[in-house]
């Protein structure tokens, strides 16, 4: 059963936006099939330039179902992912941190980034960099997170997970968990979506709100740069 953290806004007549990530791709999956009964082999120039239309236009339909699900009165909360903004992430990061430093409590924290049609770190058909991997980075991560962890977009392709009670070993987990519900997502017809994450501990890379964002966004472009789903801070791979 997937789990959904507290943070998620109340979705309309109960629908659930991982299953419409689902639905959009099984249907995507089933255009493809059709496309490449249609045309013949001596033509996989059209089908690479019809397929790639077809998941921006998949993209920007999740897009759109998602931002229906949610509440815009929700306030404060990205429309295109119900997720929280980087405010709400640097006040809940400093309670994280007084946690830590009076009790005790550890936590993780990790920075993730994405490429994939529409990212704006990468192009879609013909340059349009319309939203068409955003949603659905956002939704499979909220079927890799726990109950007690809570999900943010932090800009235009960042988001954050802050992770309470978690050792550095639990959030590498779920970071690894986000890449196979993306690769499940992909080899049954969905977008090609490649996350990077970045995982930093408190206490153990820091205790400080600064010292932890860019121990962990060092970690996220070191797995960027070395093909990996995740990095730990601190951490050089060999």
């Amino acid at each position: 059963m997937s789990s959904r953290p507290p943070t998620s806004p109340p979705a309309r007549d109960g629908a659930a936006p991982a299953q419409i990530a689902r639905e959009v791709s099984a249907l995507q999956a089933t255009l493809l099939g059709r496309l490449r009964e249609e045309l013949t082999p001596a033509e996989p120039e059209r089908f690479a330039e019809t397929a790639a239309r077809l998941a921006t236009a998949f993209g920007e339909v999740t897009a759109a179902a998602v931002e229906a699900l949610y509440d815009p009165g929700d306030g404060g909360r990205d429309p295109a992912t119900g997720l929280h903004g980087q405010a709400q992430m640097r006040h809940r990061l400093a309670q994280l941190i007084e946690c830590a430093r009076r009790y005790g409590h550890p936590f993780s924290l990790v920075l993730l980034d994405f490429e994939g049609p529409g990212a704006g770190n990468g192009q879609g058909v013909d340059g349009d960099r319309g939203p068409a991997a955003l949603p659905i980075v956002a939704t499979a991560l909220r079927e890799s997170i726990r109950l007690a962890d809570e999900a943010y977009r932090l800009d235009e392709d960042g988001l954050c997970v802050l992770a309470p009670e978690q050792l550095t070993g639990g959030a590498v987990k779920m970071a690894r968990r986000l890449a196979r519900i993306l690769d499940e997502l992909e080899q049954a017809g969905g977008l090609k979506i490649t996350v990077s994450a970045g995982v930093a501990s408190c206490p153990e890379h820091g205790n400080q709100a600064e010292e932890l964002l860019r121990e962990a966004d060092t970690a996220m472009w070191r797995a960027r740069a070395t093909g990996q789903p995740v990095a730990i801070a601190g951490v050089q791979d060999r």
